[in-house]
């Protein structure tokens, strides 16, 4: 027969867990928002490219997110999606509307204002994606950490 667990105990560990998974995404945070941020840009900035260019360059993005993922998991040994917590779900959706806006953004300068400067166009952009990005990056952070809590 098992001993009785105390509920107490129970939640005292389940508090401790949780805190350990804040503590651990709190730490060395902008070492992945940063590139984070980059990479996004990157990929965005890409989507006013000639035909090969924008899809090429999403592949390739995603490809060094991915790494970026595997890293920050190796390095955090945790693996949290950016939809996993409630919340935090929806900044992780706000986030990519505003990129979706920004690629389509950029394709329509590029195919339908082809007077248009494309370069400064797609400079400022890339400035202002990564600037989104790397913000979206911190207030998902930090609405997770709150969920951790049971704040949020």
């Amino acid at each position: 027969m098992t001993d009785p667990i105390d509920p107490a105990e129970a939640l005292a560990s389940i508090r401790a867990a949780r805190d350990s998974v804040e503590a651990r995404v709190s730490s060395k945070s902008w070492g992945y928002d940063v590139p984070y941020a980059a990479i996004v840009a990157g990929m965005v900035g890409a989507q006013a490219g000639p035909l090969p260019v924008g899809p090429l360059g999403s592949g390739i993005g995603v490809l060094v997110l991915a790494l970026l993922y595997r890293a920050e998991s190796r390095r955090t040994g945790l693996r949290i999606l950016g939809t996993t917590p409630r919340r935090a779900r929806w900044v992780a959706i706000g986030l990519g509307a505003v990129m979706l806006v920004a690629i389509l953004g950029l394709v329509y300068v590029r195919r339908a204002r082809p007077d248009l400067p494309l370069l400064p166009i797609v400079a400022g952009v890339m400035a202002v994606v990564f600037v989104l990005a790397l913000v979206g990056s911190r207030l998902w952070r930090r609405v997770f950490r709150a969920e951790m809590r049971g704040g949020a």
